[in-house]
């Protein structure tokens, strides 16, 4: 169960976390602007190579918090792997996303949990619908448009900005962004149990996000990453992001 914990809190922390939908029934077309906008998140996301970088996760729940330190590697389409580290350099816990399973393993419990990772698990354990794609992109900034998009709108603008508000077949989704770049400022997520609001705190000197915040209201999560000496496109092996766990672990499996 500690296992289970610590996986539920990193995933959604680090906006971490499938079933088959029938295909909802078309909208009505969607204005040339829209378009260009929905457009423009996708290729935003698409001409990112991968992320090295070191990073400071904490994570609030009520009264109870937990902090991490380590390396995450992130590789669009749908790669990421976290080394807690502790404070000796030694990994104590990595958490691997890749070909559609995410495993955890406790090093010191010699413990690991796995299964696959989509939006129906995520949906279970977070309350929010997200796939591994959709992981990937809120972790770099770079939200994509969820899956089997119905309707989208522009918003008249608030105190956060311009924003686009996108329909999907599990989920609706509002994105404030700059609407020339395509870079996101703020995203919230709802359609599960809870609704998910991310902020980002922008670095003017690199295409990147220096902090992501984020909160699921009415239910004491909060969390927040950072980013320290990050390098973009160094040419990450998708063989990185396999984890295997050694023989003799405790191995236990979601569904």
């Amino acid at each position: 169960m500690r296992a289970r914990r610590l996986l539920s809190n990193l995933a959604l922390a680090l906006v971490v976390a499938g079933c088959a939908t029938a295909a909802p029934p078309p909208g009505p077309p969607l204005a040339d602007e829209v378009r260009r906008l929905v457009a423009l998140l996708t290729l935003r996301r698409d001409e990112f190579s991968d992320l090295r970088t070191l990073s400071e996760v904490t994570v609030r729940r009520g009264t109870a918090v937990q902090r991490f330190a380590g390396a995450l590697l992130v590789k669009p389409p749908a790669s990421a792997r976290f080394e807690a580290l502790s404070p000796f350099g030694q990994p104590f816990l990595v958490v691997a996303m890749s070909d559609g399973t995410l495993t955890s393993y406790n090093v010191v419990e010699n413990s690991a949990l796995t299964g696959p990772v989509g939006e129906k698990t995520s949906g279970r354990w977070l309350g929010v619908p997200l796939g591994p794609e959709d992981i990937v992109g809120l972790l770099l900034g770079r939200v994509l448009p969820p899956a089997g998009m119905t309707a989208a709108e522009i918003l008249p603008a608030d105190d956060a900005g311009p924003s686009i508000q996108m329909v999907g077949h599990d989920r609706t989704e509002r994105v404030w962004m700059d609407f020339e770049t395509g870079e996101a400022r703020k995203v919230e997520i709802s359609g599960g149990r809870h609704t998910l609001i991310v902020d980002y705190r922008p670095e003017p000197s690199r295409d990147l996000p220096a902090e992501i915040h984020a909160i699921a209201p009415g239910t004491g999560f909060e969390a927040t990453v950072r980013y320290r000496q990050p390098a973009i496109a160094t040419g990450i092996d998708a063989e990185r992001f396999r984890l295997t766990v050694p023989q003799g672990a405790n191995v236990q499996r979601f569904y």
